[in-house]
């Protein structure tokens, strides 16, 4: 190579551009994502307390179906009603607590509970109140409360053995958690037929 190619200047127009983005721009694209997060996981979060609250429902009316259709002489347990062959679906998913007089499932507590003639009378109106011959479920429903307010859900829901279901909006958190079982946690007040 002779000395006068050597100091000729470079030709800029071949020259690859530059690649990446600069600074800026990558801040900019930062600052969209992090908009994009903050507005997206409150909706997120939304959906998700939505959909455990339905399926919270539908779980109770589940179980509801098979105390209303279980044949023993004795008021079954969530373990009997779980072993029936419609439920086999549940047990995929779900978790026994407290001796199994708890079922954990989708951020909800689900407990068999004595239906109180006041609930039962919201419930279905026209419907006595004996017992069926040979039945011991006619006072039962299948309460369901969020495992965490605010978190995993916000409403109660109570299906009945006559096919009723009840939602509670549970505003003030009144049940939430295991603590609230066995108790009569909500007001009477504030059911709503649910369809």
């Amino acid at each position: 190579m002779t000395r006068e190619a050597a100091t000729l200047p470079l030709d800029r127009t071949t020259a690859a551009p530059p690649r990446g983005l600069s600074l800026s721009g990558a801040l900019a694209l930062c600052a969209i994502a992090a908009v994009l997060v903050v507005v997206s996981i409150p909706r997120l979060c939304g959906m998700a307390q939505q959909e455990n609250e339905v399926d919270a429902c539908a779980t109770a009316r589940q179980l509801a179906s098979a105390l209303r259709t279980y044949g023993e002489e004795r008021a079954p347990t969530l373990s009997d009603l779980l072993r029936m062959p419609e439920l086999v679906g549940l047990r995929a998913d779900a978790e026994l607590l407290e001796q199994g007089r708890l079922l954990r499932r989708h951020g909800y507590l689900f407990e068999l509970s004595p239906l109180t003639p006041s609930v039962a009378f919201m419930a279905v109106p026209l419907t006595p109140f004996a017992a069926p011959a040979g039945s011991s479920a006619a006072h039962h429903a299948v309460r369901a409360w969020p495992w965490e307010h605010g978190s995993t859900g916000r409403a109660s829901f109570m299906a009945t053995d006559s096919g009723a279901t009840l939602m509670h909006a549970n505003a003030g958190a009144h049940c939430q958690g295991p603590r609230a079982a066995g108790e009569s946690c909500i007001p009477l007040e504030g059911w709503t037929p649910v369809n």
